[in-house]
């Protein structure tokens, strides 16, 4: 089996990677670092690919020149910390990367005359509301025109990731229904707290939430390493587990949406949200639009 792993060089991606490539899949090892891409790809055998997410013509381009694949698991995620952020294109980073770059991706692919057969995106419980203590309930509505320009919850990155996981639930709903020759899953991978997703906070935080990572994980079933979730996800893309669109938890085999996510209205509305703003000539063309 090929796979693509999107952000396959730390934290999740990178133990989904190894563990596929131990159990004989031709991994795709991709990332916007083109020194880790080529560091991890010779570590496990598999393929580099440089992927910028935050790039939706480079995308593009890139998924228009790949060999066939049998899988893609869009991993990739960032977490920010303070105001917004903008990628060349003026869309808020977040959005960019954990949203529209997979998007665009998994619409490249499904284009070709040998889509893939299996898709994962990456979701979370952070996205449902009061689930989850101190995280801020995601931003609801359909206009990711604001979430883009950063006008809408620009005041906490928190929310602003919780949203964009709110948006990969859904999203998994909305694809399966379009394209029903592909198995599509939400994996929501439990609380990981050894991954590389807490890079942007404050450097005097990261002892703090190491130290909080240990304990969650030795006392809560819903805090895991990233190599155990890591596995379960592989085990996961090798033998797909429940019905197209669901979400899978990794340490119960069934995952929860909140009433939001799991509105087939809202699924569709997002999805044509989302090919919408990515079809504005400023995303087109790579284009700064100075917000």
């Amino acid at each position: 089996m090929r796979v693509l792993i999107t952000g396959s060089t730390r934290g999740l991606g990178l133990a989904t990677a190894r563990s596929l490539a131990r159990r004989g899949a031709d991994v795709v090892v991709s990332g916007r670092d083109p020194a880790a891409v080529t560091r991890v790809a010779e570590e496990i055998g598999g393929t580099p690919l440089v992927l910028d997410l935050a790039r939706p013509q480079h995308v593009r381009e890139v998924a228009a020149g790949l060999a066939p694949l049998e899988a893609v698991v869009a991993n990739a995620g960032l977490q920010f910390t303070g105001p917004p952020t903008f990628t060349a294109d003026g869309v808020e980073e977040t959005l960019a990367v954990n949203v529209l770059g997979h998007v665009v991706l998994l619409d490249a692919l499904l284009a070709r005359p040998d889509p893939v057969g299996h898709a994962v995106l990456l979701g979370s419980g952070t996205h449902i509301p009061g689930e989850w203590p101190l995280i801020p309930a995601p931003v609801e509505d359909l206009d990711l025109g604001a979430l883009a320009r950063g006008e809408r919850a620009a005041d906490s990155g928190m929310l602003r990731y919780s949203t964009s996981k709110l948006h990969t639930t859904a999203l998994a709903g909305a694809y399966a229904r379009e394209y029903p020759a592909t198995h599509w899953t939400c994996y929501d991978p439990g609380l990981m707290t050894d991954t590389g997703l807490t890079r942007s906070h404050p450097r005097w935080q990261q002892p703090i939430y190491r130290t909080l990572g240990r304990a969650l994980t030795a006392l809560r079933p819903y805090a895991v390493t990233s190599e155990t979730s890591g596995s379960a996800l592989a085990s996961l893309v090798l033998n797909p587990t429940g019905p197209s669109g669901a979400v899978v938890a990794y340490h119960r085999g069934f995952g929860d949406r909140s009433v939001r996510a799991a509105d087939p209205v809202y699924q569709d509305g997002l999805l044509a949200a989302a090919r919408e703003l990515l079809a504005a000539p400023a995303v087109r063309s790579g284009r700064s639009t100075g917000s």
